[in-house]
């Protein structure tokens, strides 16, 4: 039977079966299909990755404790990044000058929302870590050169570990999702080309 007669739906329903639902010649048609449909190979490919996640010999899936955790401390920084920006601080420190924290207020604001957007959506954790790594880059040099014109106490300059925290968290989903995207089981049959 040719590929052609099989719709996109009956493709993909096939491809997201679980193994013992469908016959072997069905699910080649369908891989057949959706090899040459640029609709269903987008669709296949996630529909793989759902099929291995649902797998029981798959691992457990730690990027809801990942994301929860990278959440609290984004919004730890947001409440300190925001006083920060009016000139004010929550951690006691009189003698940090009021260009220090308004300068890691907005950085600290770009750092929270980063890591709550990468916690929201993890497919954009390689946009966030470039951004995040610039950021972290800045305040990095900012607070270097701040330590010899305006010295803060070390007990203020802590609160910049929750930005290397952010972004450990960032790797840490990026390291998450990568694994999930490698299937877990065993050799598939491979998809058919014809020209």
């Amino acid at each position: 039977m040719s590929d052609a007669v099989m719709s996109c739906e009956h493709s993909l329903a096939v491809l997201t079966a679980d193994a013992g639902e469908v016959t072997g010649d069905e699910r080649a048609r369908a891989r057949l299909h959706a090899s040459r449909c640029p609709r269903c190979s987008s669709a296949y490919d996630t529909g793989i990755t759902d099929v291995a996640s649902r797998s029981p010999h798959s691992p457990p899936e730690a990027a809801a404790p990942l994301r929860i955790g990278l959440a609290i401390i984004a919004g730890v920084q947001l409440a300190l990044a925001g006083p920060w920006l009016l000139g004010h601080s929550i951690v006691p420190d009189a003698h940090v000058a009021v260009a220090h924290l308004t300068r890691d207020g907005a950085l600290g604001l770009v750092m929270g929302a980063l890591g709550l957007v990468t916690a929201w959506r993890p497919r954009y954790v390689h946009s966030t870590i470039l951004i995040g790594l610039l950021v972290g880059a800045a305040q990095l040099v900012s607070a270097l050169t701040d330590q010899h014109t305006s010295p803060a106490r070390p007990s203020f300059e802590v609160d910049h570990l929750l930005v290397v925290l952010i972004l450990l968290g960032q790797f840490a989903i990026a390291i998450n999702l990568a694994r999930r995207a490698t299937p877990t089981r065993g050799p598939t049959a491979p998809i058919l080309r014809t020209r």
